[in-house]
């Protein structure tokens, strides 16, 4: 216990000492910058957060609709809504992929700070559900390693209520091509039944792309007994 406590300790001065190149744009940060985050204060600065015209259901910035967009007023999805942090483009879209495939994993805590900031006052009691990864992922699970920057840096009460089994890659996919590959792949972890579920919940994912995965999630959940499931994203498609 000690020698990893000690390993934490040296880790964290080198942190300060060499804090590295800002994973946006390479420069070099300075020692006044917060070590724990990879990034310049300018472009933290510019990572603009998608403002209060929003879609009520998915979180999208609106344009020219009123309260829902449409694919939302068609989709028939089951959560109740979701909040996404960032449009999916420039400064966020390459976090993300530096999270997702770089194993970059102090970007899990700015990515979590974030999140809880953006957590609606009614759900700071809510219990935050990561979205399962797909089985036979090679590089860390970014979801997984958010929700757990959340719980131990923020408070919030995580539960692993949920599992993949299967489906396949669904870039290329719209809507209901994607309701279709996921369709009983996602299913309620064992011993996770009824008893001691929770009635709300805030799923944490990383992007809403056509909320396929999102709503898959919403309905496993649905089915075993929450009555109100809400979605968190770091990103969203627009």
């Amino acid at each position: 216990m000690e020698q990893s406590h000690a390993g934490a300790a040296g880790r964290q001065l080198l942190g300060a000492l060499f804090p590295g190149r800002c994973l946006l744009c390479g420069r070099w940060l300075s020692l006044s910058e917060d070590i724990f985050f990879p990034l310049c204060n300018l472009c933290r600065a510019s990572l603009v957060p998608i403002g209060r015209e929003r879609c009520a259901k998915c979180g999208m910035a609106l344009v020219s609709e009123s309260l829902t967009c449409t694919r939302c007023r068609e989709a028939g999805f089951v959560f109740e809504s979701n909040v996404a942090l960032f449009p999916y483009s420039r400064g966020p879209q390459e976090l993300i992929r530096k999270l997702k495939f770089e194993g970059r994993t102090r970007l899990a805590v700015l990515f979590a700070d974030l999140a809880a900031s953006a957590f609606c006052p009614e759900w700071q009691t809510y219990p935050v559900v990561p979205v399962p990864p797909r089985p036979g992922r090679r590089t860390p699970d970014p979801v997984g390693r958010v929700a757990a920057c959340l719980e131990k840096r923020h408070g919030k009460t995580l539960r692993r209520l949920l599992v993949r089994t299967g489906g396949s890659q669904q870039k290329s996919l719209d809507l209901p091509r994607r309701r279709e590959n996921l369709r009983g792949m996602i299913r309620l972890a064992p011993e996770k039944g009824r008893p001691g579920l929770p009635a709300r919940v805030v799923l944490l994912d990383d992007i809403f792309t056509t909320g396929a995965t999102l709503d898959a999630c919403a309905r496993v959940l649905r089915d075993a007994g929450c009555e109100q499931v809400y979605g968190i994203t770091l990103a969203i498609e627009e």
